[in-house]
């Protein structure tokens, strides 16, 4: 198990991590640019260290680098690891894989990604807390045979955590179509709205609140996002025109029987994951 962990980027995932290990009896360090946050990290009295130097961060003696950055600061920092010659582990917590683990390989660092599938629509450390990924998955994707995949698992399994692993393409695949795919349609869903009639946001619900709620999200990381995984946002957003264009044909033709069906369908899918 690791003894000490340096995290570069203490936002909500980061620092939702630090405190979910800290809980454990994990030592801790951080880098973070943004110094109120470190600041805040300090207040809490769980980390060892904390900086806003590069230099420092990597001085320091701990057992494994944990970046959680967006994917493109993410893959900067690895490739600056790289040419450092940095012998020391590293993971990740970046939404998207092939990239990182690219980076990750050109870079020769001792690399294996990972992906904790939790999160809220609010960002940073204020917003951290130990719970949020008690129960959730965590995708490890490894690269480099010399890391101790099993030490990582064991880590996040202390925390709560359900692990498993996956090749980075499959993983940018599947997570392409549950989590990529339904941020894109919800910012696409508020922006049509305010677009139409902006008024009627006066007027929402439960249901439109529901299913808006992650179009809160943090722009930078969903731009990191969408871009690193492109063409598998690019093929998806066809699959999904495609799928709007049954419904639209359905309720032109009057089609009840066909709209029924569609929607006997998905509801029977969405009580599976219930």
């Amino acid at each position: 198990m690791f003894k000490h962990i340096a995290f570069a980027g203490l936002g909500l995932i980061g620092g939702s991590l630090a405190l979910s290990f800290a809980e454990r009896g994990v030592k801790l360090s951080a880098y973070d640019l943004n110094t109120d946050t470190l600041a805040k990290a300090v207040k809490t009295g769980l980390f060892e260290y904390a900086t806003d130097d590069i230099d420092e961060l990597l001085s320091l003696d701990f057992d494994l680098l944990y970046i959680c950055l967006p994917v493109r600061s993410a893959c900067e920092f690895i490739t600056e690891l790289g040419r450092r010659k940095f012998t020391k582990p590293v993971t990740d917590a970046s939404s998207t894989k092939a990239d990182v683990a690219s980076a990750a390989k050109q870079a020769g660092i001792t690399f294996c990604g990972g992906h904790p599938i939790a999160g809220k629509e609010v960002s940073g450390f204020a917003n951290a807390e130990v719970g949020l990924f008690k129960g959730a998955y965590h995708i490890l994707t490894p690269l480099s045979p010399e890391f101790d995949t099993q030490a990582l698992r064991e880590l996040h399994e202390a925390a709560g955590m359900k692990v498993t692993i996956m090749e980075p393409e499959q993983h940018d695949r599947i997570f392409g179509l549950v989590s990529h795919l339904p941020h894109i349609t919800a910012f696409a869903m508020v922006q049509t709205v305010s677009a139409v009639d902006i008024d009627a946001l006066n007027y929402t619900g439960a249901g439109f609140k529901d299913f808006s709620r992650i179009a809160a999200s943090d722009p930078r990381m969903w731009t990191d996002i969408f871009l690193e995984n492109d063409k598998n946002m690019i093929d998806l957003i066809d699959s999904y025109i495609a799928e709007m264009e049954r419904w639209k044909n359905a309720i032109q033709n009057s089609d009840e029987k066909a709209m029924y069906q569609m929607i006997e369908h998905a509801a029977e899918l969405r009580r599976r994951l219930s």
